[in-house]
């Protein structure tokens, strides 16, 4: 399915409008929590769970944690770049990325609504 900056979503339990990726990683955000509101943001691999919100790559690109492993966390995205198919912006289930690479990223950033 194509997902590409054009698409536009609003979450009224983050209370942020967002485009691309962004919208895509609020709307499976809201499928989970519903209104929840965010309750945190950090930037601790181990306090990292499925459903947080991850702002990765320099502060360029947002995903949605499926699955937290000891060494990487799973993810959905949308706005994924597919270079094996010319390009095509496209929603992506599964995308592993290592512990290594989030902790190297100086702004990487998790958003969570899972109430403390």
């Amino acid at each position: 399915m194509s997902w590409t900056n054009e698409n536009t979503y609003y979450s009224s339990g983050v209370n942020t409008h967002g485009g691309g990726c962004e919208a895509f990683a609020l709307v499976c955000s809201d499928a989970a929590f519903g209104n929840l509101w965010l309750a945190e943001q950090h930037s601790d691999f181990d306090r990292m769970r499925g459903g947080d919100l991850l702002r990765t790559d320099s502060d360029t690109h947002t995903v949605i944690a499926l699955e937290k492993k000891a060494g990487s966390v799973v993810v959905a995205e949308g706005n994924y770049i597919d270079l094996s198919k010319r390009n095509t912006c496209s929603i992506h289930w599964g995308r592993e990325i290592p512990r290594q690479e989030l902790e190297g990223d100086t702004k990487f950033d998790v958003r969570t609504r899972y109430p403390q």
